[in-house]
């Protein structure tokens, strides 16, 4: 479960885990959403798998991958307070947002041939409540605390766990074979070492 239901007890341990709850409240999470667009050709003067800046000198912008692995779609990326207003405004303001940085990047052209597809909102949805950890000031060490089993029967895996690779899916899927890994461990211990 994410840091921020363990911190908001949304999910209570029994007994409880202040320890854990206090890790969980020092990473909480941020949010980055993600728009899909579906591109019915290419983008002028664009090669697949390139990637853009909609603007460099305003915070509330998208970066945009064209055409990634050739397929014919554009892929958005926005994050911070930005994500999330236009997460409350939902999908067509950020439709409408994206589409409007991409015609000033390749003409307005361009807007025939985009359609949206998807769209995350993560800050919206009730069972994660953001995107992925980041540690507060002086709370770095709290990934450790959180990574920690308890009595070597409850073990904790995830990004927040992570001491090097934190807000990555990797960094997940690391700290998931390493928990996985003591908890075998712990069994085999449990079972005689068997």
């Amino acid at each position: 479960m994410p840091t921020s239901i363990i911190a908001s007890e949304i999910i209570r341990f029994d007994p409880p885990l202040p320890d854990k709850i206090a890790a969980a409240a020092g990473l909480p999470l941020g949010v980055d959403d993600k728009l899909f667009i579906s591109l019915d050709g290419g983008a002028p003067g664009v090669e697949h798998d390139t990637y853009l800046v909609g603007s460099t000198t305003s915070r509330e912008t998208m970066s945009y991958q064209v055409r990634p692995l050739d397929r014919p779609a554009i892929y958005c990326f926005f994050g911070g307070r930005f994500a999330a207003a236009l997460e409350r405004e939902g999908e067509a303001a950020m439709f409408a947002f994206a589409s409007g940085e991409l015609a000033r990047l390749f003409g307005n052209d361009i807007r025939k041939r985009m359609l949206p597809l998807a769209a995350t909102a993560w800050r919206h949805d009730p069972w994660s409540r953001g995107s992925y950890s980041f540690a507060l000031p002086g709370h770095a060490d709290d990934r450790a605390v959180l990574a920690a089993p308890v009595d070597d029967r409850l073990f904790f895996a995830g990004e927040a766990c992570s001491p090097n690779f934190f807000s990555t899916a990797h960094g997940a899927w690391m700290s998931g074979v390493t928990a996985a890994e003591a908890a075998l461990a712990s069994l085999s211990v449990a079972a005689g070492g068997r």
